[in-house]
Protein backbone atom coordinates (compact mmCIF):
# COMPACT_ATOMS: atom_id res chain seq x y z
CA UNK A 1 0.00 0.00 0.00
CA UNK A 2 1.47 3.24 -0.78
CA UNK A 3 1.86 6.12 1.89
CA UNK A 4 0.05 9.20 1.05
CA UNK A 5 -0.12 11.20 4.37
CA UNK A 6 2.33 13.52 3.57
CA UNK A 7 -0.15 13.84 0.75
CA UNK A 8 -3.19 14.37 2.59
CA UNK A 9 -1.12 16.79 4.80
CA UNK A 10 -0.56 18.85 2.29
CA UNK A 11 -3.82 18.91 0.69
CA UNK A 12 -4.88 20.08 3.95
CA UNK A 13 -2.74 22.68 4.05
CA UNK A 14 -3.96 23.90 0.52
CA UNK A 15 -7.78 23.76 1.41
CA UNK A 16 -7.60 24.86 4.96
CA UNK A 17 -8.54 28.37 6.26
CA UNK A 18 -7.49 29.90 9.41
CA UNK A 19 -9.64 31.59 12.09
CA UNK A 20 -10.57 34.76 12.22
CA UNK A 21 -7.56 35.23 14.36
CA UNK A 22 -5.43 34.26 12.18
CA UNK A 23 -7.10 36.51 8.96
CA UNK A 24 -6.72 39.84 9.63
CA UNK A 25 -8.97 41.21 6.42
CA UNK A 26 -11.91 38.74 7.63
CA UNK A 27 -11.43 39.75 10.81
CA UNK A 28 -11.63 43.58 10.35
CA UNK A 29 -14.78 43.06 8.10
CA UNK A 30 -16.68 41.57 10.58
CA UNK A 31 -15.48 44.01 13.10
CA UNK A 32 -16.54 46.96 11.13
CA UNK A 33 -20.27 45.73 9.90
CA UNK A 34 -20.57 45.28 14.00
CA UNK A 35 -19.17 48.32 14.90
CA UNK A 36 -21.46 50.05 12.49
CA UNK A 37 -24.57 48.28 13.61
CA UNK A 38 -24.07 49.04 17.24
CA UNK A 39 -24.00 52.54 16.12
CA UNK A 40 -26.48 53.12 14.16
CA UNK A 41 -28.91 51.15 17.28
CA UNK A 42 -27.73 53.30 19.86
CA UNK A 43 -28.85 56.73 17.09
CA UNK A 44 -32.00 55.46 16.68
CA UNK A 45 -32.27 54.23 20.40
CA UNK A 46 -34.92 57.12 21.24
CA UNK A 47 -37.04 55.60 18.06
CA UNK A 48 -37.51 52.56 20.17
CA UNK A 49 -34.98 50.67 18.09
CA UNK A 50 -33.46 47.35 20.24
CA UNK A 51 -29.92 47.86 21.29
CA UNK A 52 -27.10 45.73 20.51
CA UNK A 53 -25.91 43.36 22.77
CA UNK A 54 -23.19 40.91 22.07
CA UNK A 55 -21.95 38.85 19.24
CA UNK A 56 -20.29 35.81 18.37
CA UNK A 57 -18.28 33.68 15.63
CA UNK A 58 -20.41 30.82 14.43
CA UNK A 59 -19.88 28.38 11.77
CA UNK A 60 -16.50 27.31 10.17
CA UNK A 61 -14.17 29.83 11.56
CA UNK A 62 -15.48 29.06 15.32
CA UNK A 63 -14.61 25.76 14.50
CA UNK A 64 -11.57 25.95 13.22
CA UNK A 65 -13.23 23.60 9.97
CA UNK A 66 -13.16 26.38 7.07
CA UNK A 67 -11.74 25.68 3.67
CA UNK A 68 -10.72 28.23 0.97
CA UNK A 69 -13.62 28.16 -1.92
CA UNK A 70 -13.26 26.89 -4.68
CA UNK A 71 -14.53 29.78 -6.89
CA UNK A 72 -12.51 32.94 -5.88
CA UNK A 73 -14.22 35.44 -3.80
CA UNK A 74 -16.62 33.47 -2.15
CA UNK A 75 -15.83 33.88 1.43
CA UNK A 76 -18.71 33.03 4.17
CA UNK A 77 -18.32 34.88 7.35
CA UNK A 78 -21.18 33.75 10.10
CA UNK A 79 -21.55 36.25 13.21
CA UNK A 80 -24.49 35.61 15.60
CA UNK A 81 -26.00 38.49 17.01
CA UNK A 82 -27.78 38.87 19.71
CA UNK A 83 -30.24 42.13 20.68
CA UNK A 84 -31.52 43.36 23.95
CA UNK A 85 -35.35 42.95 23.07
CA UNK A 86 -37.79 40.03 24.08
CA UNK A 87 -38.97 37.86 21.01
CA UNK A 88 -42.46 38.82 22.00
CA UNK A 89 -42.14 42.17 21.35
CA UNK A 90 -41.26 42.06 17.59
CA UNK A 91 -41.70 39.54 14.37
CA UNK A 92 -38.97 37.47 13.68
CA UNK A 93 -39.05 39.29 9.92
CA UNK A 94 -39.59 42.77 11.24
CA UNK A 95 -36.55 42.61 13.71
CA UNK A 96 -34.01 41.40 10.45
CA UNK A 97 -35.49 43.86 8.25
CA UNK A 98 -34.67 46.62 11.04
CA UNK A 99 -31.07 44.98 11.27
CA UNK A 100 -30.66 44.96 7.25
CA UNK A 101 -31.72 49.11 7.02
CA UNK A 102 -28.96 49.92 9.95
CA UNK A 103 -25.96 48.15 8.22
CA UNK A 104 -26.56 49.53 4.06
CA UNK A 105 -24.02 50.69 2.54
CA UNK A 106 -22.77 51.65 -1.00
CA UNK A 107 -19.96 49.22 -1.28
CA UNK A 108 -21.93 45.99 -0.16
CA UNK A 109 -25.76 44.63 -0.59
CA UNK A 110 -27.53 43.20 2.67
CA UNK A 111 -30.85 41.16 2.34
CA UNK A 112 -32.98 39.14 4.83
CA UNK A 113 -32.42 35.33 4.19
CA UNK A 114 -34.40 32.56 5.83
CA UNK A 115 -31.59 32.23 8.95
CA UNK A 116 -29.91 35.78 8.42
CA UNK A 117 -29.15 38.92 7.09
CA UNK A 118 -26.76 38.53 4.90
CA UNK A 119 -24.04 41.32 3.68
CA UNK A 120 -22.54 40.56 0.33
CA UNK A 121 -19.47 42.60 -0.50
CA UNK A 122 -18.81 43.59 -4.15
CA UNK A 123 -16.10 44.02 -6.27
CA UNK A 124 -15.31 44.75 -9.90
CA UNK A 125 -19.11 43.60 -10.17
CA UNK A 126 -19.39 40.53 -8.42
CA UNK A 127 -19.28 39.02 -5.39
CA UNK A 128 -16.28 38.73 -3.13
CA UNK A 129 -17.11 37.84 0.83
CA UNK A 130 -20.33 37.43 2.55
CA UNK A 131 -21.10 37.80 5.93
CA UNK A 132 -24.34 36.10 7.51
CA UNK A 133 -25.69 37.74 10.60
CA UNK A 134 -28.06 35.59 12.57
CA UNK A 135 -30.37 37.64 15.02
CA UNK A 136 -30.86 36.46 18.32
CA UNK A 137 -33.77 37.69 20.72
CA UNK A 138 -34.10 36.28 24.13
CA UNK A 139 -38.12 35.40 26.00
CA UNK A 140 -39.74 37.98 28.31
CA UNK A 141 -39.89 34.87 30.62
CA UNK A 142 -37.01 35.61 32.97
CA UNK A 143 -37.23 31.97 33.90
CA UNK A 144 -36.42 31.14 30.21
CA UNK A 145 -32.75 32.00 29.27
CA UNK A 146 -32.79 30.51 25.84
CA UNK A 147 -31.75 32.14 22.73
CA UNK A 148 -34.37 32.76 19.84
CA UNK A 149 -33.09 32.59 16.19
CA UNK A 150 -35.56 35.14 14.08
CA UNK A 151 -36.08 32.61 10.81
CA UNK A 152 -37.57 33.71 7.50
CA UNK A 153 -38.33 36.47 5.18
CA UNK A 154 -40.61 38.70 3.64
CA UNK A 155 -42.53 35.82 1.14
CA UNK A 156 -42.40 32.79 3.33
CA UNK A 157 -45.78 30.83 4.61
CA UNK A 158 -46.43 32.38 8.08
CA UNK A 159 -45.37 29.51 9.32
CA UNK A 160 -41.81 30.09 8.19
CA UNK A 161 -41.52 33.29 9.56
CA UNK A 162 -40.89 32.16 13.43
CA UNK A 163 -38.33 32.19 16.99
CA UNK A 164 -36.52 29.59 16.99
CA UNK A 165 -35.44 28.35 20.45
CA UNK A 166 -31.57 27.86 19.49
CA UNK A 167 -28.23 27.08 21.20
CA UNK A 168 -25.55 29.32 18.81
CA UNK A 169 -23.01 28.66 20.74
CA UNK A 170 -23.16 25.09 21.99
CA UNK A 171 -21.46 23.67 18.70
CA UNK A 172 -18.39 25.60 19.08
CA UNK A 173 -18.17 23.70 22.91
CA UNK A 174 -19.04 20.67 21.60
CA UNK A 175 -16.07 20.34 18.86
CA UNK A 176 -13.81 22.76 20.40
CA UNK A 177 -13.99 20.04 23.70
CA UNK A 178 -14.10 17.08 21.39
CA UNK A 179 -11.67 14.72 23.31
CA UNK A 180 -10.85 16.85 25.89
CA UNK A 181 -10.88 15.42 29.77
CA UNK A 182 -10.36 12.19 28.46
CA UNK A 183 -7.40 10.08 29.88
CA UNK A 184 -7.43 8.00 27.06
CA UNK A 185 -5.79 10.41 24.83
CA UNK A 186 -2.08 12.06 25.54
CA UNK A 187 -2.12 16.02 25.49
CA UNK A 188 -5.78 16.43 26.38
CA UNK A 189 -6.49 14.59 23.02
CA UNK A 190 -4.75 17.54 20.85
CA UNK A 191 -3.82 15.36 17.98
CA UNK A 192 -7.33 13.67 17.70
CA UNK A 193 -8.86 16.97 17.28
CA UNK A 194 -6.25 17.88 14.72
CA UNK A 195 -7.27 15.19 12.71
CA UNK A 196 -11.20 15.45 13.04
CA UNK A 197 -10.88 18.88 12.01
CA UNK A 198 -9.10 17.86 9.10
CA UNK A 199 -11.31 14.90 8.39
CA UNK A 200 -13.70 17.39 8.25
CA UNK A 201 -11.98 19.66 6.11
CA UNK A 202 -11.50 16.74 3.37
CA UNK A 203 -15.66 16.02 3.21
CA UNK A 204 -15.99 19.46 2.61
CA UNK A 205 -13.77 19.94 0.01
CA UNK A 206 -15.18 16.66 -1.34
CA UNK A 207 -18.42 17.65 -0.87
CA UNK A 208 -18.26 21.19 -3.25
CA UNK A 209 -15.87 19.75 -5.74
CA UNK A 210 -18.45 16.86 -6.38
CA UNK A 211 -21.26 19.32 -5.36
CA UNK A 212 -23.11 17.01 -2.62
CA UNK A 213 -26.21 18.24 -1.25
CA UNK A 214 -24.94 18.27 2.37
CA UNK A 215 -24.47 21.44 5.03
CA UNK A 216 -21.31 22.14 6.16
CA UNK A 217 -23.00 21.45 9.57
CA UNK A 218 -24.17 18.30 8.15
CA UNK A 219 -20.42 16.72 7.55
CA UNK A 220 -18.86 18.38 10.41
CA UNK A 221 -22.01 16.87 12.73
CA UNK A 222 -21.25 13.43 10.86
CA UNK A 223 -17.76 13.04 11.80
CA UNK A 224 -18.81 13.96 15.51
CA UNK A 225 -21.53 11.31 15.62
CA UNK A 226 -19.11 8.67 13.61
CA UNK A 227 -15.37 9.41 13.61
CA UNK A 228 -13.44 6.68 15.50
CA UNK A 229 -10.59 8.30 17.05
CA UNK A 230 -7.34 6.03 18.19
CA UNK A 231 -5.19 6.17 20.67
CA UNK A 232 -2.65 6.28 18.24
CA UNK A 233 -3.40 8.97 15.13
CA UNK A 234 -3.43 6.92 12.12
CA UNK A 235 -2.85 7.62 8.44
CA UNK A 236 -5.63 10.06 7.48
CA UNK A 237 -6.49 8.40 4.49
CA UNK A 238 -7.68 5.24 6.70
CA UNK A 239 -9.58 7.39 9.54
CA UNK A 240 -11.01 8.87 6.55
CA UNK A 241 -12.03 5.67 4.46
CA UNK A 242 -13.34 4.42 8.26
CA UNK A 243 -15.90 7.27 8.60
CA UNK A 244 -16.88 6.89 5.48
CA UNK A 245 -17.87 3.41 5.66
CA UNK A 246 -19.63 4.36 8.64
CA UNK A 247 -21.75 6.73 7.48
CA UNK A 248 -22.87 4.45 4.61
CA UNK A 249 -23.71 2.10 7.34
CA UNK A 250 -26.21 4.49 8.81
CA UNK A 251 -28.60 4.95 5.94
CA UNK A 252 -31.68 3.34 7.42
CA UNK A 253 -33.60 0.43 5.26
CA UNK A 254 -35.46 3.08 3.11
CA UNK A 255 -32.30 4.64 1.70
CA UNK A 256 -32.41 7.62 4.10
CA UNK A 257 -29.24 9.19 6.14
CA UNK A 258 -30.41 10.92 9.52
CA UNK A 259 -27.51 12.99 11.03
CA UNK A 260 -28.69 14.59 14.70
CA UNK A 261 -27.95 17.78 16.05
CA UNK A 262 -26.98 16.99 19.49
CA UNK A 263 -28.13 20.50 21.14
CA UNK A 264 -31.20 22.74 20.81
CA UNK A 265 -32.92 22.88 18.70
CA UNK A 266 -32.47 19.54 17.56
CA UNK A 267 -33.30 17.08 15.06
CA UNK A 268 -32.42 15.62 11.99
CA UNK A 269 -30.32 18.03 10.10
CA UNK A 270 -31.02 16.20 6.73
CA UNK A 271 -34.85 16.57 7.48
CA UNK A 272 -35.39 18.90 4.41
CA UNK A 273 -33.49 16.39 1.95
CA UNK A 274 -36.12 14.88 -0.57
CA UNK A 275 -35.78 11.01 -1.22
CA UNK A 276 -34.11 11.46 -4.59
CA UNK A 277 -31.41 14.18 -3.55
CA UNK A 278 -31.06 11.36 -0.71
CA UNK A 279 -30.03 8.30 -3.31
CA UNK A 280 -27.69 11.44 -4.83
CA UNK A 281 -26.17 11.44 -1.51
CA UNK A 282 -25.96 7.62 -0.86
CA UNK A 283 -24.23 7.56 -4.38
CA UNK A 284 -21.80 10.15 -3.90
CA UNK A 285 -20.77 8.64 -0.82
CA UNK A 286 -20.37 4.98 -2.31
CA UNK A 287 -17.95 6.30 -4.87
CA UNK A 288 -16.23 8.43 -2.31
CA UNK A 289 -15.51 4.97 -0.54
CA UNK A 290 -14.62 3.31 -3.69
CA UNK A 291 -12.05 5.81 -3.88
CA UNK A 292 -10.24 6.02 -0.45
CA UNK A 293 -10.64 2.12 -0.59
CA UNK A 294 -8.76 1.84 -4.12
CA UNK A 295 -5.98 3.86 -3.18
CA UNK A 296 -5.73 2.19 0.19
CA UNK A 297 -4.92 -1.15 -1.79
CA UNK A 298 -2.85 0.78 -4.71
CA UNK A 299 0.77 -0.05 -3.86
CA UNK A 300 1.73 2.56 -6.50
CA UNK A 301 1.74 6.15 -4.79
CA UNK A 302 1.31 7.72 -8.45
CA UNK A 303 -1.64 5.89 -8.72
CA UNK A 304 -3.50 6.11 -5.79
CA UNK A 305 -2.36 10.22 -5.93
CA UNK A 306 -4.76 9.86 -8.86
CA UNK A 307 -7.39 7.76 -7.53
CA UNK A 308 -7.98 10.32 -4.96
CA UNK A 309 -7.98 13.43 -7.18
CA UNK A 310 -11.00 12.28 -8.99
CA UNK A 311 -13.06 12.83 -5.54
CA UNK A 312 -10.98 15.81 -3.56
CA UNK A 313 -10.00 17.63 -7.51
CA UNK A 314 -6.19 19.33 -7.83
CA UNK A 315 -5.36 20.90 -4.71
CA UNK A 316 -4.42 17.10 -3.54
CA UNK A 317 -0.78 16.34 -4.78
CA UNK A 318 -0.26 14.00 -7.48
CA UNK A 319 2.73 11.88 -6.93
CA UNK A 320 5.39 11.96 -9.40
CA UNK A 321 5.59 8.48 -10.75
CA UNK A 322 8.78 7.59 -10.12
CA UNK A 323 7.88 7.47 -6.14
CA UNK A 324 7.32 3.98 -5.44
CA UNK A 325 7.27 4.42 -1.62
CA UNK A 326 5.37 1.90 0.09
CA UNK A 327 3.27 2.29 2.87
CA UNK A 328 4.52 0.98 6.80
CA UNK A 329 2.63 -1.37 8.56
CA UNK A 330 2.63 1.90 11.04
CA UNK A 331 2.40 4.68 9.33
CA UNK A 332 4.15 7.91 11.14
CA UNK A 333 1.65 10.61 11.84
CA UNK A 334 2.69 13.76 11.01
CA UNK A 335 1.40 16.97 13.42
CA UNK A 336 0.74 20.25 10.96
CA UNK A 337 1.02 22.27 13.57
CA UNK A 338 -2.39 23.96 13.32
CA UNK A 339 -4.34 24.92 16.60
CA UNK A 340 -6.73 22.23 18.27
Amino acid sequence: MADLQTQFLGFHSAIRLGTYEENSFLRDKRDLIIEQLKSRLKEKKDEGYPQYERSFNQGSYALNTGIKPIRDGDYDIDVGVLLDCHKEDYKPVELKELVADCIKHNNRTVEVSRSCVTVTYIKEGKPDYHVDLPIYAKSSNTYDDIYYLAKGRKGLAEDKRVWQAADPEGINSIINGLYKGNDTYEDNGSEQRKQFRRCVRYLKRWRNHKYVGIHSIGLTMAAYHWLEPELEVKNDEEVLLSLVKTILNNFDYSGRLSINLPITPGGDLLKSVNDDDMVTIKEHFETLRDNLQSAVDEPDAHEASKTLRKSFGDDFPEVAKSDKAKKSNEAPYVSTGSSA
